[in-house]
């Protein structure tokens, strides 16, 4: 019952829905490696129009599709834990549709059912591994989830129609999360990109040669016909913000090429290498585009990395509130929107929160209680009459009555004021709203000023009773007439001239919101949501860390005049799962391709982050020596001393001969012992000294990572070390004012892996901004012909190289003992905490290393 021969349905591609392909396939067509290898071709660096442009990246994403159904079908994966099926039921048949059917799931033993747009694959029998399904004879069927309802149930659509096994299979597993997949997908569709009309994209396709000009960015001054115009004024406003100069060029550059339209590059890259204050440039650019009344969309690879920039954005926001034009408190021009339960939102991200703002809002449009509710209510309220005909003084309404229709309305405005962009309610209507809050709170006030009635004459105590303004002066009760005459204006004003939404009405609310915001965030894929929505400027940070692919979701957007990609190529790309498409180049980022085609990047060329002593190394080696260390980091306030010795100063390598153990993953023991006995002297060190400091260890391998974490158990016990261990992967972007790095490998060949990675070594380096301790083998090190062996020599050079001696004390003091000094004599003797002189065998190292021919 196995399918078989699927992959022939995708040679045409006729069918250009990407889930038919992919259930057209067999799970031996999935684990086959070959299955797309002499379809896929590299991408190249330039194409013959949008066609060709869009039709390259088609069969290497499939192929890396089909290697992470692969993959995730391996015991070893956790999302591709089979699942007990508890009954399926099949939904009524239609000729024109395909096969559906609910599937609910034992819940038993925490078990969850698959997300939305999830391909899972049904079995009869649950197999040791998923992936032998494809071998071993068992029945199956892939299928597409279309909906979840619940904890248990949810709606596939099956690969083939099974109403014969219906109640054969027992068992689902997730093979692979669609969504994104998807998305990208449908932005490789030609005939719709055609019909965008997207100059941006046909720049980048190479149908217009003008991205390759020179006009990019290359952090020259404004040119001469911009002088004395936005420019200049927008250099003054810039000067309050502390930028140096080339950040101050990078936005200067991104806004002239926006307003030259046409006549400049259509793609801005900035070059942001570690610590450099990418971030900082990102979020003063915004805040000048704000200005300048341009609608932005700000999308960054991940979760976390968009809410930083928007994060980073508001409190940029606090600390200079005349650049939000005294409205700081006017958060409606933002908008974040994402998966909630991924992202990282705290209370200041919550105020621009897509998800809270849609439920502050429905209460504020409701027709039944929002704000033409709240406004009517006052307004029946200061303008009641009597049976009579005559009217009633409106300040003698009883208390009770008027502070719930004031609290109301005065909480309603409050939301709109914080939630509602200022050109939707208008300056004019802004100003009346603030004002009617502030009238309400002061006569709220008066009610409260009652006098004392012994000083009171009688007879106005008797007109009071009358009135029912018993306790209140003749001085108040001419005030309240006053004021409550004045509030009525301006209640009536508002009533008249408010233009907002009345609705409960959740989708139209949203569509208010992300029509009127100016500054939108979210990730890369989530872009897609935005489709129709008119933008003028995008900009993509961590763009170096997409594939190309990838970008092209925000980058169909209607209306785009300019994007802004800002990366570091010399970092960490994406990741591609399979090697048929990772040498086909699938992994390369638009802002490599552009890089690699004589495109400018903007330099962001001072960092504010690590030490001298730490930057010192990866600054040559990775950036040619044209990274200037910032004034903060050279100040002796950035220098810290946690532990006693020179091995535990601001940079070291410390020597550890062990032994690594090979599995699906390496692990070095002796390094994991060395990397423990540091932490706990760093522990009792700050504890003394009452410091908190946050501490990363890096570890290129997962084994590694699970050794320490295994070992330490709940981080919290560190305190008040403020702990975290990862991969190198895993910090990127990141930085701690310690890091401990375990290099692993410890063998006779100079084999180290992927450690190799000349990209994965920047990240590694470049995390610290105090301290950077590493931990390895120099022997093996030395001896891999990469940029690691040019380490050790380096740290041998600046007698920062150091031999861990594995037997002794385990006290902060004492753990200096333990370190020998290695390296040549460099003008003065060796530090007082170098207790074991330098001797022979640390001059046959030191010889050795020196002598070794490093790559």
């Amino acid at each position: 019952m196995s399918k078989q021969g699927g992959a022939k349905k995708t040679n045409g591609q006729n069918d250009q829905n990407l889930v038919n392909i992919i259930l057209s396939w067999s799970l031996r067509d999935v684990v086959n490696q070959d299955l797309f290898r002499d379809k896929v071709n590299p991408i190249p660096d330039r194409f013959f129009g949008l066609k060709s442009y869009l039709d390259s990246f088609r069969a290497p994403l499939l192929e890396e599709i089909r290697a992470e159904m692969s993959s995730n079908l391996d015991a070893q994966a956790n999302c591709s834990k089979p699942v007990q099926i508890r009954k399926m039921v099949p939904m009524p048949q239609d000729a024109r549709r395909p096969p559906m059917y609910f599937v609910t799931i034992d819940a038993r033993r925490g078990a969850c059912p698959p997300c939305n747009g999830d391909i899972v694959v049904l079995s009869v029998a649950m197999p040791l591994r998923p992936s032998d399904l494809a071998s071993n004879g068992t029945s199956y069927c892939l299928a597409h989830v279309l909906q979840v309802y619940g904890s248990c149930t949810f709606l596939i659509r099956s690969s083939k129609r099974i109403d014969d096994y219906v109640n054969s299979y027992a068992f689902v597993v997730s093979s692979l999360t669609l969504i994104p997949y998807e998305r990208v997908w449908r932005s490789l569709r030609y005939e719709a990109a055609v019909k965008r009309e997207s100059a941006l994209l046909k720049v980048i396709a190479g149908e217009d040669c003008i991205c390759m000009q020179s006009t990019s960015l290359t952090g020259a001054p404004p040119r001469p016909e911009m002088a004395g115009g936005t420019d200049v004024l927008l250099a003054g406003r810039l000067s309050a913000f502390g930028l140096n100069d080339s950040q101050t060029g990078a936005i200067l550059s991104c806004v002239s090429a926006v307003q030259c339209g046409g006549g400049s590059s259509k793609v801005s890259l900035i070059w942001g290498p570690p610590g450099t204050g990418k971030t900082k440039t990102i979020t003063v650019l915004l805040l000048a585009a704000m200005k300048l009344k341009y609608r932005v969309l700000t999308c960054a690879p991940t979760n976390t990395a968009v809410c930083q920039v928007a994060s980073r954005l508001l409190a940029l926001r606090k600390q200079h509130p005349d650049a939000c034009a005294g409205r700081r408190r006017c958060l409606g021009d933002l908008s974040l929107f994402g998966n909630s339960d991924r992202m990282p939102i705290d209370n200041d991200l919550d105020e621009i929160f897509l998800d809270t703002r849609l439920s502050r809002l429905r209460k504020c449009f409701s027709p039944g209680t929002g704000w033409k509710q709240c406004l009517r209510s006052l307004e029946m309220f200061l303008s009641r009459k009597q049976k009579d005909g005559t009217q009633l003084l409106r300040y003698n309404f009883p208390t009770h009555t008027f502070h719930p229709i004031s609290k109301e309305l005065s909480g309603c405005f409050e939301t709109i004021m914080s939630q509602v962009p200022m050109h939707c309610i208008l300056e004019s209507n802004y100003s009346n709203i603030a004002l009617l809050i502030k009238m309400l709170d002061d006569f709220s006030k008066l009610l409260g000023q009652k006098s004392v009635q012994e000083e009171v004459p009688t007879w106005w105590r008797q007109k009071q009773k009358r009135g029912g303004l018993m306790g209140y002066s003749e001085e108040v009760i001419r005030s309240m007439r006053e004021k409550m005459s004045a509030i009525l204006d301006v209640t009536r004003t508002l009533m008249r001239d408010l233009k907002l939404p009345l609705t409960r009405k959740f989708y139209k609310i949203k569509e208010f919101c992300m029509e009127s915001a100016s500054l939108i965030f979210c990730t890369v894929s989530g872009s897609a949501k935005l489709e129709g929505e008119a933008m003028d400027m995008l900009l993509i940070d961590e763009a170096a860390q997409l594939k190309e692919c990838e970008s092209l979701i925000p980058l169909q957007l209607s209306g785009l005049k300019h994007a802004v990609l800002i990366g570091d190529e010399c970092q960490l790309s994406a990741m591609v799962k399979s090697k048929v498409s990772d040498n086909a180049l699938l992994g390369r980022s638009l802002f490599e391709r552009l890089g690699l085609l004589g495109h400018k990047k903007h330099l962001l060329n001072m960092q504010y982050r690590m030490h001298p002593s730490i930057s010192i190394f990866p600054n040559p080696s990775f950036y040619d020596g044209q990274i200037l260390d910032g004034p903060n980091v050279t100040h002796t306030k950035h220098e810290r001393s946690y532990l006693p010795g020179a091995m535990y100063g601001p940079y070291s390598f410390i020597n550890i001969d062990g032994r690594e153990d090979r599995g699906r993953s390496k692990r070095n023991m002796a390094e994991v012992a060395a990397i423990l006995e540091i932490l706990r002297s760093l522990k009792q060190a700050c504890i003394s000294a009452g410091q908190v400091v946050s501490v990363g260890v890096i570890c290129p391998y997962a084994a590694q990572v699970e050794a320490i974490q295994g070992r330490i158990g709940d981080v919290r016990v560190m305190r008040p070390l403020v702990l975290r261990v990862n991969s190198v992967d895993g910090f990127q972007g990141s930085e701690e004012g310690v890091i401990i790095l375990s290099t692993v490998s410890s063998n006779a060949t100079g084999s180290i892996g992927f450690l190799s990675n000349r990209r994965r070594a920047n990240v590694a380096l470049t995390r610290a901004r105090h301290c950077l301790w590493i931990l390895g083998n120099a022997t093996t090190l030395s001896g891999s012909g990469s940029i690691w062996g040019e380490l050790v020599q380096d740290a041998v050079e600046r007698r920062c190289f150091f031999d861990w001696d594995d037997g002794g004390a385990s006290a902060s003091r004492d753990i200096s003992h333990r370190a020998r000094l290695i390296g040549p004599e460099r003008g003065g003797a060796a530090s007082a905490f170098d207790t074991q002189p330098v001797g022979c065998e640390a001059d046959t190292i030191c010889g050795a290393l020196g002598s070794l021919r490093l790559t």
